[in-house]
């Protein structure tokens, strides 16, 4: 019995990279397979010890673009660009909105605490770090009091619906709007959105031209534009023009309010 299990374990973990690949994808899958039992045979004829029932296939990591991670290259370079920023700018403290914790939130309670606001919860406490419930449309906040501010990757889904949120069509014109209103006299917003031709890919996100984030945040002075492009370079203190045309590019701005 425990041998006929230990048969259908190992099958089952087996076909599941072709639940996760694309339809597109499974014309690979036969090579892909040759090469890993092909392994795993010579790694047991090597001494290794490597059970069928524990059989783990991944295909996808043998490439380059792998080691990105999760989020590819938006991520990547997104993340880099904002903790140079913020540790140039040096706050007591930094606030950011909705943005991913495990990478940029996260990493910059290294240079300084951070205040995290989102209308869910994160499920774990991090030293540096502490969570404040707010809606990125309605924060309880007054105008004009935050010094460092961060939003990034976040504004694209709000008023679709796909993490708990309002639906509303407006929703990230109306999150801009709000950042801009917390935003204290002298501070910085970092803020970044997929940018290129509009559209918008219901309940996943939108892309915006460009140049759309300045429009609305007329009140704010832009420091800095620098892009991730449709092949994954990154584009220091590029213009919004470089990427107008992008299928799916990513804006990356340093917004500053002036004084009166």
């Amino acid at each position: 019995m425990n041998g006929a299990r230990s048969i259908f374990r190992g099958l089952w973990r087996l076909i599941q990279p072709l639940r996760s690949m694309p339809v597109t994808g499974w014309w690979r899958s036969p090579a892909s397979y040759g090469r890993f039992l092909t392994d795993w045979k010579r790694f047991r004829d090597l001494g290794g010890r490597a059970d069928f029932s524990l059989l783990a296939p991944i295909f996808a990591d043998r490439g380059a673009p792998t080691q990105l991670g999760r989020g590819g290259a938006h991520y990547f370079f997104q993340d880099i660009w904002a903790l140079k920023h913020l540790a140039a700018f040096a706050p007591d403290v930094h606030h950011d909105i909705g943005s991913r914790l495990d990478g940029f939130v996260g990493q910059a309670t290294a240079v300084c605490p951070v205040v995290y606001w989102d209308i869910r919860p994160p499920g774990f406490d991090l030293p540096d770090l502490q969570f404040r419930h707010g809606d990125i449309l309605n924060l309880p906040l007054e105008s004009g009091t935050l010094k460092s501010l961060s939003c990034l990757h976040v504004a694209e889904h709000v008023g679709l619906g796909r993490y708990g949120d309002t639906l509303n069509p407006e929703g990230t014109t109306l999150a801009l709007k709000e950042l801009s209103r917390v935003l204290a006299v002298g501070g910085r917003l970092l803020f970044s959105i997929p940018v290129g031709r509009e559209e918008t890919w219901f309940n996943a996100q939108r892309i915006w031209p460009p140049q759309r984030p300045i429009e609305i945040c007329r009140e704010l002075r832009l420091l800095e534009f620098s892009a991730v492009d449709d092949f994954g370079t990154f584009r220091e203190k590029s213009r919004p023009s470089d990427v107008s045309e992008a299928s799916y590019a990513c804006g990356l701005y340093l917004f500053e309010k002036p004084g009166a």
